[in-house]
């Protein structure tokens, strides 16, 4: 019915399996165990429903009502009231699986005769609980309810042995002695208080005259340091003139080596610039005798050919022959212009083949020569010849470039640099800068 501390009691000193609550029970395990949490009416009908036999142990009315005085007196009169009602109404519609026990019969000094029940333990000390004035309000008022005493009168009609509730009723005689100690106690506090605040002054008396003479010590050390600080000016202006001579030969020699620093700065700068500008001029070159290398080939295929066909009996045949031959010069001529774009580009700074080909990996996995690439090709699909040079932002701000079909680059090359169009916006940012 509740968790008092009787109920606790036998728990902890139970030679008997002892669970938390009906859910840590095993529906197999036939021995006696005891539940640690206070079980409701509904709880209960749930144990009845799964076990063969419930035991249930009641504590007296006033045990009860002590954990709920918190709350209103009256309500938890009522609620006492409630909780008997309701155990006494489970009883009369279980009895036959249900018995209900008085929790006197666990106590030591009950002179109940037990041996009928041979699993029950008589191992409460109630000598061993503390005795609070809230124990004396409870009783207090479960005595003073007619309803509250009727209710558990008939509780107490369904209990298997008798009820020795007196065992249970505060002992008012150790209730005075344990407020007797209390108060004296708190006498004794109230003395200690009392030296504490006699020695507290004694030590604030102590603390003044200490104060005093450190205010003396005070009052010495501040004349000396007036004398350390005097020392200390004249040290600092000595310090001062060497400090500033010190820096102007300092002085000397940052400028010296910051010219230094710059003259060594400009001559590597130079050097740099030299050294990619000839390494710039050798890849073209290079460039430029593997272009010709590469066009001196063509230009011999192309000759083997014509020998070839000039030798044919096709070539006699007239009409065939001037065909052949308007197709072969304006191969030729077509392939004498894309050489001389070829040669044009290379000799330009505005074209980069190896960036080109870094830059489109397809162009370089094709083997194909990257001027001749973005001649053909690279322009038409708006690709860069060079970081420094947009073609589709050149025909876009030059139409009439645009309208002529020609390749944006070696229009800018041939005529663009002289008419001083620009040729891109980077290059804009750049003179802007």
């Amino acid at each position: 019915m509740d968790k008092s501390e009787f109920w606790q009691q036998l728990c902890n000193q139970s030679q008997h399996q002892v669970v938390e609550s009906p859910s840590n029970l095993s529906s197999s395990d036939d021995k006696p165990t005891y539940i640690l949490q206070a079980l409701n009416a509904e709880e209960i009908v749930s144990l009845i429903n799964e076990h063969q036999r419930v035991t249930v142990v009641v504590s007296p009315a006033h045990i009860v009502l002590r954990d709920l005085i918190e709350k209103d007196h009256s309500t938890a009169v009522s609620e006492l009231q409630n909780k008997l009602d309701a155990l006494y109404s489970l009883y009369k519609k279980y009895r036959s699986s249900i018995s209900v026990l008085p929790l006197s019969a666990f106590c030591c000094n009950c002179s109940t005769d037990t041996s009928a029940i041979p699993w029950l333990e008589k191992t409460i000390d109630v000598s061993k609980t503390a005795v609070n004035i809230d124990s004396v309000i409870a009783h207090s008022l479960y005595n003073q309810s007619a309803n509250a005493i009727k209710a558990y009168k008939k509780v107490q009609s369904c209990f298997s042995l008798k009820d020795d509730e007196s065992i249970f009723y505060p002992d008012i005689t150790k209730l005075q002695h344990a407020l007797t100690v209390n108060a004296l106690e708190q006498q004794e506090l109230l003395s200690e208080n009392e030296r504490v605040i006699e020695q507290n002054f004694l030590l604030l008396d102590t603390l003044e005259t200490k104060l005093l003479e450190l205010s003396s010590q005070k009052d010495q050390y501040t004349q000396e340091v007036k004398h350390l600080q005097e020392q200390n000016k004249a040290f600092i202006k000595e310090n001062n003139l060497v400090s500033n001579n010190f820096k102007e030969a300092k002085d000397e020699l940052d400028s010296t080596k910051i010219e230094y620093a710059s003259f060594v700065q400009t001559s590597k700068k130079e050097l740099t610039a030299l050294e990619k500008t000839k390494n710039r001029e050798i890849k073209q070159l290079e460039s430029k005798l593997e272009q010709k290398s590469q066009v001196e080939q063509t230009l011999r295929a192309e000759l083997a050919e014509l020998r070839a066909i000039k030798s044919s009996k096709l070539w006699k045949v007239s009409s065939k022959v001037e065909k052949l031959s308007n197709v072969v010069d304006k191969q030729s001529a077509k392939r004498k212009k894309l050489s001389q774009d070829m040669s044009l580009l290379y000799t330009s700074d505005l074209f980069d083949a190896d960036w080109y080909l870094e830059t489109y990996s397809d162009v370089k996995k094709e083997r194909i020569d990257p001027a001749e690439h973005y001649l053909l090709y690279g322009a038409k699909e708006g690709r860069k010849p060079s970081p420094l040079f947009d073609g589709n932002w050149y025909l876009q701000a030059n139409p009439d470039v645009a309208s002529e079909n020609t390749n944006p680059l070696i229009h800018y090359i041939k005529f663009g640099r002289e008419e001083k169009r620009p040729m891109s916006p980077v290059m804009i940012t750049y003179k802007k800068k």
